[in-house]
């Protein structure tokens, strides 16, 4: 059966032309009404503290109210799948992380992608976990923790704040990268993680930033940290790539919307949140925990993630990691 090809391409032009002018007046008057962004954690953790305030400014700015409502469980995927099910109209966000970058690695049976099926928008957030140490190890730099490692790492060992959490890859390529095989002891949080530290049950830890109360304090001694470069608050504190090059690791969060979300909605909510990140009342609470931005495209974005999800896919098969 042979289609007519120019009438059919004719067509879809026309209904393309006819369509244009409905989408640009969607995103003029977006948002209408109450967006909802949907945090894949429990309320009270950091990433519920930094939805909640961009929701604040983002309300300020819209005149519309902005939702979080959190969806947690199954490392992140409940929320991520809710997401890429829902109405491709802007009206409902997802707060991703890290983690959505790891859970395909983790997970088999996913009932989405998270490149194909959710559109990025901007980056939030971006903050480094810290290599710490207890300062009664005899432990003063990177490069004395690696060659305790390699002389004796077989009785060594690190927490994390759980199984394939950031921490606990932070770990695994600290191993990889050094030749040193110490074992990986995970807890439920970055706090139980820290108290085994501070009791001598571990030798190290990539904690996040809930630590620099503890680092700033003495309790525990920072020996690097994650970020591609050093931080202005502890600006004689390395990276630990001057040490290791190619070492990176941050914990970032950013908005996704369901892949077919009109381009000109998705430009919309990337400049009000680049407006939101400056008010005073974000850049304080970025100051206070180490956060940055960044103000990337989500063109950058979507290419961040793919490649996070490709790095992250490799780092799991090599360490031979699996999910609980």
């Amino acid at each position: 059966m042979r289609i007519p090809i120019r009438p059919l391409t004719r067509t879809v032009a026309l209904l393309l032309c006819a369509l244009l002018p409905h989408l640009a007046a969607h995103a003029q008057s977006y948002p209408a009404r109450a967006v909802t962004l949907i945090n894949p954690y429990p309320p009270g953790g950091g990433a519920d503290v930094v939805a909640r305030a961009l929701a604040r400014e983002l309300t300020e700015l819209w005149r519309q109210p902005v939702i979080v409502e959190s969806k947690p469980g199954a490392g992140t995927t409940i929320a991520a799948a809710f997401v890429a099910r829902a109405p491709a109209d802007g009206y409902t966000l997802l707060l991703s992380t890290s983690q959505h970058a790891i859970a395909p690695a983790l997970f088999r049976n996913l009932t989405y992608d998270i490149v194909a099926d959710l559109a990025s928008i901007v980056v939030v957030s971006e903050s480094p976990m810290f290599l710490v140490v207890r300062p009664d190890r005899g432990i003063n730099t990177l490069a004395e923790l690696i060659a305790r490692l390699r002389q004796s790492s077989a009785t060594m060992n690190y927490s994390s704040s759980g199984i394939a959490g950031l921490p606990h890859l932070a770990g695994a390529f600290l191993n990889q990268m050094t030749g040193a095989t110490a074992t990986h002891v995970p807890f439920a949080g970055t706090a139980p993680a820290l108290t085994a530290l501070l009791g001598g049950q571990v030798d190290h830890l990539f904690a996040d930033t809930s630590a620099v109360p503890q680092i700033t304090s003495g309790k525990v001694r920072a020996l690097a940290v994650t970020s591609t470069a050093r931080l202005p608050a502890f600006p004689d504190l390395p990276t630990v790539a001057e040490t290791l090059p190619g070492f990176q690791f941050t914990v970032w969060t950013g908005l996704d919307a369901p892949t077919g979300t009109p381009r000109a909605v998705i430009d919309r909510v990337h400049e009000a949140v680049q407006k939101a990140l400056a008010a005073p009342a974000m850049r304080k609470l970025f100051a206070e925990t180490s956060r940055t931005t960044s103000a990337i495209t989500p063109d950058q974005f979507a290419a961040f993630k793919a490649a996070e999800v490709q790095k992250y896919q490799k780092l799991i098969r090599d360490a031979g990691i699996k999910a609980e």
